[in-house]
C-alpha cells in the first residue's frame, strides 16, 4: 500500500475544481496519489480535466451517486494507508501533505487528522480562522470531547470536514450514514472518535470557501432533527450536556421562524430555552469551555 490518496470529489463546478486541482498538484511533498472523482450531471469537469490535467487519474461516477454514497464509494476504493476526501471548491495549502506527515510521526495511532483553515466568504478572505487554539495540536480522545467542540455555547470553532486525513486501517468498515442527511459528516466524525484519537492541527492548511452554491449555506431543519435523534440515541456516550446544547441551538432557530406563534411546539421550545439558560451555568463543562475560549482570545491578542 502507498502512503496517501487525495480524492477531490467533484460535482458540476469545473472552475472551482481547476483551482482545487492546481493547489493539490502544487504540494511541497508529493507523497500522494491524486484521484478526481467526478459525480457531475454533465461533462464539464471531465472536459476541463482532459484538456488541462490529462495525467491526473479521473473516475467518472456513472450513473450518478447520491452525495453521501459518493463519499462512501471513495472510502471503499481507498487502497493506501491514509486518504483525504477533499471538496472541489476548497483550496489546499502548499504544505498540507508535508504538515500531515509531520503530525503522523507524532501521532501514528490517530484515526483522523483535521486542520485549521482560512475562510474565504464570497470571494473575500476573512480575518478569522476556522478554530482558535493556543496549542500546536488539539488532541480529541472521545466522541463527547469532539461533540462539545461542535455544540458547546462557549466553543472555539472546529476543523472543517474537507481538511481531514483518515487512517484507512482504523476506519475499517465505518461509513457515512446515508440516512444522516447533510449532517452525516459530524455523525461520521463522532463515530470515528469512538474508535481512536482525533488530532487537530492549529496551523491553517487549507482555505475553506463559502459561496452561493456551498452546501453549508442551505439550512435543513429536517436533517437537524435527524441529528438530534442521533444525539438522543447516543446520549450515554455523548452526555446530556451535549444534547441540551444542540437542542438549544435548534430551538433558537425554530423560535426565530415562528415569532408570534402560540403553538404547542413554540411554547415547548420557549420553556426549554428559559430553563436551559440557567441550567447550563451549573455545568462544569460549560465553564471549562468558556475558560478555554477566554485564554485563546487573550493569547491571540497578546
Amino acid at each position: 500500500m502507498g502512503f496517501l490518496t487525495i480524492y477531490i470529489l467533484c460535482h458540476n463546478r469545473p472552475d472551482f475544481a481547476r483551482q482545487t486541482i492546481q493547489s493539490v498538484l502544487g504540494q511541497s511533498s508529493q507523497a500522494f496519489e491524486l484521484i478526481v472523482s467526478d459525480n457531475s450531471s454533465n461533462d464539464d469537469v471531465g472536459l476541463m480535466l482532459g484538456d488541462e490535467f490529462p495525467d491526473v487519474t479521473y473516475i467518472r461516477r456513472a450513473p450518478m451517486l447520491q452525495p453521501l454514497e459518493h463519499f462512501n464509494r471513495c472510502i471503499e476504493e481507498a487502497q493506501t494507508d491514509y486518504f483525504c476526501l477533499f471538496h472541489d471548491d476548497d483550496v489546499m495549502s502548499q504544505d498540507y501533505v508535508e504538515e500531515m506527515e509531520k503530525c503522523l510521526e507524532a501521532y501514528p495511532l490517530a484515526i483522523a487528522l483535521g486542520c485549521n483553515a482560512k475562510i474565504e466568504s464570497f470571494g473575500k478572505l476573512e480575518a478569522r480562522s476556522s478554530f482558535r487554539s493556543f496549542r500546536q495540536h488539539e488532541i480529541i480522545k472521545s466522541p463527547q470531547d469532539l461533540a462539545r467542540r461542535y455544540f458547546s455555547g462557549a466553543q472555539s470553532g472546529i476543523a472543517p470536514f474537507p481538511g481531514y486525513l483518515y487512517n484507512r486501517q482504523l476506519v475499517a468498515d465505518e461509513r457515512l450514514p446515508v440516512e444522516g442527511g447533510k449532517y452525516a459528516d459530524v455523525t461520521w466524525l463522532l463515530n470515528l472518535a469512538g474508535k481512536g484519537s482525533v488530532v487537530w492541527i492549529n496551523k491553517p492548511l487549507m482555505t475553506y470557501r463559502i459561496h452561493g452554491s456551498s452546501d453549508g449555506t442551505v439550512e435543513s431543519l429536517r436533517d437537524r432533527l435527524r441529528f438530534l435523534g442521533y444525539l438522543k440515541k447516543n446520549r450515554t456516550i455523548l452526555g446530556n450536556g451535549v444534547l441540551s446544547d444542540y437542542r438549544s441551538f435548534i430551538y433558537k432557530k425554530f423560535l426565530k421562524s415562528e415569532i408570534g406563534s402560540c403553538s404547542k411546539r413554540y411554547l415547548l421550545a420557549a420553556s426549554f430555552l428559559k430553563s436551559y439558560r440557567w441550567s447550563r451555568y451549573a455545568r462544569a463543562d460549560y465553564w471549562m469551555a468558556l475558560a478555554v475560549r477566554t485564554v485563546v482570545k487573550f493569547a491571540a491578542t497578546s
